[in-house]
């Protein structure tokens, strides 16, 4: 074998060796982040796209959505191509044996042949009219024909995952976003009135302890799934929005109440893990887009102040028992700088509104 068709078998089986290691680690390794292709390929398609289509109006965030449901079939496609390169390289330099009918050359070039018989092989058409001569020709054909099959098989069973996953996700934002009652332009602050006015501590307990269940799957499938993380939802289904509304529920009652009459809010198990478990996911998102979270400087500050000050008024208007005003506003704004940084960072990113004079009343955009 001449040294240029020794490079051409070293080069495929490279290849062929790069994307097995790609696609076990994007499919089949439950945790971390995509293989090193398929991660760099997602984090290029999103910027290019977020850049081109822009997120400051609702038409830009309608076509950054569409982004992510394209990563699928590219990705898959990205594979396939890879697969194709890497047995074509393998065949080239048996592609002049290639035969045609009964004994005749194949008449077009070696490249086109092997290209010609190794598409078919990979997509299992199988042809007849081009046969390899020689064994290891033929071995390289079985070996296309089989792990086309299993590309194919992946891909078949790796996109309902994804959707399943997915549909978990955007359930979990629609559940928050209905309970709190934004689209009927409720607030997290009118969560903690009804609760307490009505002695409704037990259910809002219960109802954080089973969000946070269901939010620890979602961070289970973001880390199985990375794809998932670049799908953009409606607002009524953007799970950033709807964390932020839950991390703020549980951000009031730990510190505005009075800890002597709600020590189960202010201090109990239940409202500390929901901080935890939001918290971490918030952190962890905005890192596997390779930011640092930002620093909004005096309008955070703002932002925070604004927030506490309508909070505030809220609950001394229900009537509510609460910690001493400056005690509350210290332990207020030292939590929310814990989380809300990166939740605002996370909404500009995905072109949702950052504040709350820009958050939304209605659900559905015009």
């Amino acid at each position: 074998m001449h040294t240029i068709d020794l490079l051409f078998s070293a080069l495929g089986t490279l290849l062929l060796a790069i994307l097995v290691w790609d696609v076990h680690a994007t499919v089949f390794v439950p945790y971390g982040p995509a293989g090193p292709l398929a991660r760099r390929f997602h984090r290029s398609c999103w910027r290019v796209w977020h850049r081109l289509v822009g997120h400051r109006t609702p038409q830009a965030r309608r076509r950054l959505a569409q982004l992510g449901p394209t990563l699928i079939p590219m990705t898959i496609i990205l594979w396939g191509g890879l697969l194709l390169v890497g047995y074509m390289l393998l065949l080239l330099p048996h592609a002049g044996a290639l035969e045609v009918g009964l004994g005749d050359k194949a008449a077009f070039p070696p490249w086109f042949n092997a290209f010609y018989v190794t598409a078919y092989s990979i997509s299992t058409l199988g042809i007849g009219d081009v046969v390899p001569n020689g064994g290891l020709a033929r071995v390289i054909m079985v070996a296309a024909a089989g792990s086309g099959f299993v590309l194919i098989t992946i891909a078949i069973t790796y996109i309902p995952s994804v959707y399943s996953a997915l549909e978990r996700m955007t359930a979990l934002a629609f559940e928050i976003h209905r309970f709190i009652g934004r689209s009927d332009g409720q607030t997290p602050v009118d969560v903690v009135v009804l609760a307490v006015s009505t002695d409704s501590l037990s259910e809002l307990s219960s109802w954080l302890a089973s969000t946070t269940t269901a939010l620890s799957q979602v961070v289970q499938a973001d880390d199985e799934f990375p794809l998932l993380h670049f799908f953009h939802m409606p607002y009524e289904r953007a799970l950033p929005l709807a964390l932020a509304d839950l991390l703020e529920v549980v951000t009031l009652c730990r510190t505005l109440l009075s800890p002597e009459v709600y020590p189960a809010l202010t201090g109990g198990l239940v409202t500390a893990g929901t901080e935890r478990v939001v918290q971490s996911y918030f952190l962890g998102l905005v890192q596997k887009f390779h930011h640092s979270p930002a620093d909004y400087g005096d309008k955070g500050i703002a932002e925070r102040l604004a927030a506490f000050v309508r909070a505030w008024n809220q609950l001394e208007a229900a009537g509510l028992p609460l910690r001493p005003r400056d005690e509350a506003y210290a332990l207020y704004t030292g939590r929310r700088s814990q989380w809300d940084q990166a939740s605002m960072q996370l909404r500009e990113h995905f072109g949702y509104p950052v504040f709350e004079h820009e958050r939304y009343v209605i659900v559905n955009e015009s």
